[in-house]
């Protein structure tokens, strides 16, 4: 990891930009470059990996990878390193529909029925500048928007037939409500209008013009020891936490509609630079394009200071309106801020996503705003720390875990999938006692949960205790939801069966 001349690149970055805006955002201070190495150095001790990108100006301050990329094949992560940016793809499919609104080709005011034939009525009027804020009323909760980033192929007929056909949550222009569909819906119609495929139009409306020869769906040829892999910090099991990339799926086949315009796009943390200095500079979009792009047009609920613009959260109560965006698959995590009137960019991307290690952009941004800020480390995922827990300790001490945990990572343990999959682990490891004594406290800690005593049968059973396995399977039957839908049901009574046919 290397922060080459990132003192003078600090000093040297405030002179090219107003002292009175920067001093409100940065503060510049000798021991910061080892405050942030520190902190990331806490990352790479526990084994999660990712890179991080700070520029102010046209000077890079960071621009690290830390930890693997790759595990099994031991790739180190680089700021070349290919990841999925997630839901910060909303910003280039923004980006695509100014372009064309530039060209005279559309405009935002649009509505749907100057698309799409055979509209219901209550979709006609909704217009693309709703789509692009998230007040459509296009809902990923009605019905019409199914499946995520590991679902099989949907394709565009199937997924506007569903869409189309299903309700709105809310009166278009009403209120936000984040879509992901209503991305989709603008994807759609860049196709179009464009008469190209919407990689293939992002490509060269927006991508090539930034210098972005890394970013794509499937159009790029990215080498292999170059792609992140994603990682389920889950599975303690390290061959079934590696999940691959989703990049070798899509040499065989298109991207899915669902998914397409909304997220997934992959990137490097290089080319996400040239983004930045691409918006910035006016390479892509007019400056009236541009200020629309990072206009707060509606809060996220009323009162909130964060509003969406388009493809962007921006942050009206924040010092110098910065604007900013998540993305998430569940397993790459990406984050993106930027200062557009200071020319500021604070990128992070982990593979392993959780929340201790996601929050590194934030708390990078925290520690050059605040001399005097101590970052909490980052910390193993639950699932290894409780496996380490019952290396290190006997059995005897499983109801000190919780308080353990909590002191570690600053929180409760609230999710009751943790302990149990931990305690299948170790069955599998022929660690019994240390997987009843999991589900034990598991039962302890949620009592209503029918499914925790079927998995605590099942670690009796694992070990031969029939009386008590027996007595766990019987209480997840009694804890059956009145409305029938038991996951669990059919194994307990099957389990109940073999037991009490044995023990005759």
């Amino acid at each position: 990891m290397s922060f080459k001349t990132f003192a003078a690149s600090l000093l040297a970055a405030t002179a090219l930009i107003s002292s009175s805006a920067i001093a409100q955002i940065v503060t510049i201070n000798e021991d910061t470059e080892q405050r942030i190495t520190d902190y990331i150095a806490t990352a790479e001790a526990v084994g999660s990996a990712g890179g991080l990108l700070v520029t102010i100006g046209d000077e890079t301050l960071i621009s690290t990878g830390y930890g693997l990329a790759n595990r099994g094949a031991q790739y180190p992560a680089t700021p070349e390193s290919v990841f999925d940016m997630g839901s910060l793809t909303k910003q280039f499919t923004a980006a695509a529909i100014l372009v064309l609104q530039d060209r005279g080709q559309l405009s935002v005011n649009d509505t749907l029925d100057q698309y799409f034939a055979d509209l219901l009525a209550d979709k006609t009027d909704i217009t693309l500048h709703q789509l692009l804020t998230h007040t459509s009323g296009l809902s990923d909760h009605t019905g019409g928007y199914e499946g995520s980033d590991h679902s099989p192929y949907k394709s565009r007929e199937d997924f506007f037939a569903a869409l189309f056909a299903s309700p709105l949550s809310r009166e278009p222009g009403a209120s936000l409500e984040y879509s992901n569909a209503g991305y989709t819906v603008l994807a759609a119609i860049i196709e179009d209008v464009s008469g190209r495929d919407y990689e293939a139009f992002l490509i060269e409306a927006v991508l090539d013009p930034a210098g972005m020869d890394q970013t794509g769906y499937r159009q790029r040829d990215w080498d292999d020891e170059d792609l992140a892999h994603m990682y389920f910090h889950g599975f303690l099991d390290p061959e079934r936490a590696d999940i691959g990339s989703f990049i070798d799926r899509w040499r065989d086949e298109d991207v899915s509609w669902h998914m397409l315009g909304n997220g997934g796009l992959y990137t490097t943390l290089v080319d996400m630079g040239k983004w930045h200095r691409a918006l910035q500079d006016g390479t892509i979009l007019s400056a009236e394009s541009t200020a629309q792009m990072h206009a707060p047009y509606i809060p996220w609920e009323e009162g909130d200071p964060n509003h969406y613009g388009y493809g962007w959260v921006v942050e009206t109560g924040s010092e110098g309106v910065p604007v900013n965006h998540a993305g998430s698959n569940g397993l790459f995590n990406a984050t993106i801020r930027r200062y557009p009137a200071d020319d500021i960019l604070i990128m992070h991307w982990t593979n392993e996503s959780r929340p201790s290690a996601d929050r590194m952009g934030p708390v990078v941004r925290r520690m050059l705003v605040d001399a005097a800020y101590e970052a909490s480390p980052v910390h193993a995922s639950p699932y290894t720390l409780i496996n380490q827990f019952s290396q290190s300790q006997p059995v005897e001490r499983v109801g000190d875990l919780p308080a353990h945990l909590e002191t570690i990572t600053g929180r409760a343990l609230s999710d009751r999938r943790i302990l149990n999959r931990v305690g299948f682990h170790l069955l599998g490891e022929e660690r019994g006692d240390w997987a009843v004594a999991l589900f034990e406290l598991n039962t302890t800690l949620f009592p209503g949960d029918g499914n925790l005593y079927d998995s605590l049968g099942e670690g009796h059973f694992a070990l031969g205790n029939t009386e008590a396995a027996l007595a766990a399977f019987r209480t997840s039957l009694e804890l059956a939801p009145d409305d029938g839908g038991c996951g669990w049901c059919e194994n307990a009574r099957n389990r109940i069966a073999e037991l009490e046919t044995g023990a005759q």
